[in-house]
């Protein structure tokens, strides 16, 4: 069976994975959820393949094509990098005895962009097998990829982050897949944070994102303006992660003051355990009309970023600090 990178969502009851194309971070994606889904099976050794040691394939697969009631679930992985598909491997799939296994599943990444209409190797694979196509996106399809990749992000803040990032990464998913690295980190739960990764968080002026979040919550709005300014010195064209912290902050507190229990809707918000005190204290006298008219400039502020609407992104970002002072004064 044959299916786009676009339409494939799960590897279902599937052992055979041909991945075509030269989308490496779509190759990635398809994989970790092929090995995922065959962890879950019972598939617990893997022996990778390069396109150097196709040698080795036929003596590992009779090793282990026995099928033994002992014999572990082993993932056979094939890299073909370049050139046209090996003949080896076409032998392999023609053969057609490892489709038979019960106790071997097979990933072969191919550098090919299209299958052939007919043969014996295709045909088989066609029959037993997904065959998964990763070559470049479509500008609609790269969106709806940009769009699942940030399911984490409340609906009203997909539009300003996921916009930002598409716009400085065009057909670039690798840049893509960066940013979007770098956004969870605001926005996951403090208890899966991998504090090695946040290293990524770190702007031009050698202060963390989650620094810039602190002052903003502790209302230290004189070293947050510090900071935004000088980062605009730094690099004036980088001014997308100090909207997303600020964004980030506007928009917990807005969940929180709609909300019946703010301390749930905080959490929901993906603000750490240890700041929800002080996102607490910052809105105690907030109100949400004010909170309304924050986010509205947020808004505001992509649009200007993106050349959408005139003005000076650098200083409707001090705008809007001041005015986040302002609502929680």
């Amino acid at each position: 069976m044959k299916v786009n990178f676009i339409n494939f969502s799960d590897p279902k009851d599937q052992k055979y994975f041909l991945l075509i194309g030269g989308e490496f971070v779509l190759k990635q994606d398809v994989t970790d959820k092929i090995l995922q889904k065959l962890a879950n099976d019972g598939f617990t050794e893997k022996v990778s393949i390069s396109q150097d040691e196709l040698d080795k394939i036929q003596e590992i697969v009779s090793k282990n094509i026995g099928g033994s009631l002992f014999q572990k679930n082993l993932i056979i992985h094939i890299k073909h990098t370049s050139g046209k598909f090996p003949e080896k491997i076409k032998s392999l799939l023609e053969d057609g005895q490892i489709f038979k296994s019960l106790n071997i599943a097979l990933i072969i990444e191919s550098s090919i962009e299209k299958v052939p209409a007919s043969g014996t190797w295709i045909g088989n694979f066609d029959s037993f097998g997904l065959i998964i196509n990763c070559n470049k996106l479509k500008v609609m399809e790269e969106k709806i990829w940009l769009k699942r990749q940030l399911d984490f992000l409340p609906k009203d803040l997909l539009p300003i982050f996921g916009g930002s990032i598409f716009q400085n990464n065009e057909a670039n998913l690798l840049g893509q897949k960066n940013e979007v690295a770098l956004l969870k980190l605001l926005f996951l739960n403090e208890d899966m944070v991998d504090e090695s990764k946040t290293d990524h968080m770190i702007f031009g002026s050698g202060i963390n994102a989650f620094e810039l979040e602190d002052f903003l919550i502790k209302r230290n709005f004189k070293q947050a303006l510090k900071i935004i300014n000088h980062m605009r010195e730094q690099d004036r064209q980088n001014s997308a992660p100090i909207i997303w912290v600020i964004a980030k902050v506007i928009n917990s507190c807005l969940e929180s003051l709609r909300a019946a229990n703010k301390k749930s809707a905080l959490i929901k918000s993906g603000v750490w355990a240890s700041k929800i005190s002080l996102y607490l204290d910052l809105i105690k006298r907030a109100n949400v009309k004010e909170f309304l008219n924050l986010n509205e400039e947020i808004v505001k502020i992509d649009l200007i970023n993106k050349g959408i609407m005139k003005a000076e992104t650098w200083e409707q970002i001090d705008r809007v600090v001041f005015k986040l002072q302002d609502a929680t004064a």
